[in-house]
């Protein structure tokens, strides 16, 4: 009877699986990479490069590899985060603000009253939550559709004007009712100067072309301000002698309260 040899049994090299790759490698099939040139053949990512490098190299390998990106992806956070901040929250309007039309008063005068009454009424000077006194607009060039625009945002509280210009302001719709929007006090103080102009006529029509601008009803729109102590202190006796200069609160502004101070610190 034949007998049969017995081959010896090679044991199977064990297996070692790689923390940071899926690939399965045995002992001796490859040298273990340990520099980051080594690591970047072994097509490993930057971060799974910088976690494999021994302590002494990472920094050298994050600062020349990492650190621009980084500091890239910083910044165009914080300028995501600014922007946002920046769009929720919108900076602090002005508490009253007065349009000086078509120079009623010089930008100089216009500057001195916005000091003088931001003093006396205990408010700052500025656009954010303060009095201005903007002397700039020129209804001849864009001066009337900035005020426009203005309006339309609740933006202009206060109007002033001579004669002519008032008259069309009131005309397009623009001005309050004194009646309404001055105190009883105010009224009776202002009634030798308080002027009717003829409003606005929105009435429906079918006409196209019908203009109701000047066609309203008249209504105590404006006060005649050239004989008010603060204001005549300011502008002199009179600031244009063919002319009146005329003070109006305006249609949409939110800032009532502060307007009807503002006419109390002109009268003086």
């Amino acid at each position: 009877m034949t007998s049969r040899t017995t081959m010896p049994r090679i044991p199977a090299l064990p297996t070692v699986r790689r923390r940071d790759d899926e690939r399965i490698e045995t002992p001796g099939s490859s040298a273990s990479p340990k520099t980051a040139a080594d690591l970047a053949d072994a097509r490993r990512s930057r971060i799974a490069i910088l976690r494999a490098l021994p302590a002494g190299q990472r920094w050298r390998y994050f600062r020349d590899q990492l650190l621009a990106r980084a500091l890239a992806g910083i910044a165009i956070i914080a300028t995501v985060v600014f922007l946002t901040v920046h769009m929720l929250t919108p900076a602090p309007a002005p508490a009253l603000y007065v349009a000086v039309i078509d120079g009623a008063i010089d930008p100089t005068k216009a500057s001195s009253l916005q000091s003088e009454a931001a003093q006396a009424m205990g408010l700052p000077e500025g656009r954010e939550s303060g009095i201005v006194v903007d002397a700039y607009f020129d209804l001849g060039k864009d001066g009337l559709s900035k005020l426009q625009t203005m309006l339309g945002n609740g933006e202009i509280d206060v109007i002033i004007a001579d004669h002519d210009d008032f008259a069309t302001l009131a005309g397009y719709g623009y001005m309050t009712d004194l009646d309404h929007t001055l105190t009883g006090e105010q009224r009776a103080a202002l009634a030798a100067d308080i002027v009717t102009f003829p409003g606005f006529d929105d009435r429906d029509t079918d006409d196209p072309d019908y203009n109701g601008s000047g066609r309203g009803a008249s209504e105590p729109f404006g006060a005649k301000i050239d004989g008010l102590a603060q204001w005549a202190s300011i502008t002199g006796p009179t600031t244009n002698p063919n002319t009146d200069t005329y003070v109006g609160l305006a249609q949409e502004s939110g800032n009532l309260a502060t307007a009807q101070r503002f006419i109390d610190y002109l009268r003086g």
